[in-house]
């Protein structure tokens, strides 16, 4: 029986708005480029229904309309949704933990692991996060990178004994010529090259929850509560 605490969750109309009121606050370019694109978009539109009903095709004009109104909305939506995830990665950029929002949204895909670093520094706060799919293992190593790579290499040495011969990735978000932005981390990592189908990528993922996780999510952006937008 529902209560009066109860809390419908939001719709979709009311996440667009509360995304676009978010983007704008980080980037106010966004809203500029939004005012353009729908203007584009319903030009184009507006446009062609006129000619079909100057042509006397009215079915035509009535499906122009339908079909600009959608397109409007699809294409509003896609760019608002690029605009959000680039915003989000800005605000994020250099923030301890910030790497664990990302790899969030990996595990909603084909990947396995957690958006919790497997190893750390408390000090220094460089952080380690492991996730397994078919490029093999991917170590990602945030912070600092001297201490992020010294962390990686002992996480690498772990790895050779419990999954041997399976290929394991180095990629490190710090502040390094050998390191990516945040921002383009999901790209990185989905351009390594596959190596393990899903069953192989299960086994190797039930051995290495064998290694645990003890390393708390630290101040800073927490991966629970972050909401990277969906491609």
């Amino acid at each position: 029986m529902a209560t009066k605490n109860d809390k419908k969750e939001p719709g979709q109309i009311a996440q667009i708005i509360s995304v676009l009121k978010r983007t704008i606050e980080l980037d106010r370019s966004t809203l500029w480029i939004l005012i353009i694109v729908v203007f584009l978009a319903l030009g184009t539109g507006t446009t062609l229904t006129v000619l079909s009903f100057a042509s006397n095709q009215v079915l035509s004009g009535i499906l122009l309309i339908v079909i600009t109104i959608l397109s409007t909305f699809v294409v509003f939506s896609l760019v608002l949704s690029k605009r959000a995830e680039k915003a989000a990665y800005a605000s994020w950029e250099g923030q301890p933990g910030a790497t664990g929002a990302v790899v969030q949204t990996l595990l909603r895909r084909k990947w396995r692991g957690s958006n919790q670093p497997v190893a750390g520094n408390a000090k220094s706060m460089d952080l380690v996060y492991r996730i397994v799919g078919a490029p093999g293992i991917v170590l990602i190593g945030e912070g600092h990178q001297a201490g992020a790579q010294t962390l990686v290499d002992i996480e690498r040495k772990k790895l050779q004994k419990i999954a041997p011969g399976v290929p394991v990735h180095s990629i490190y978000v710090t502040k390094s010529d050998h390191a990516v932005k945040l921002s383009e981390l999901l790209k990185t990592i989905k351009k390594l090259p596959k190596k393990l189908n899903r069953s192989e990528v299960k086994v190797v993922a039930s051995r290495l929850t064998a290694l645990g996780i003890n390393i708390p999510v630290p101040k800073g952006i927490d991966p629970r509560r972050a909401r990277p937008v969906r491609k």
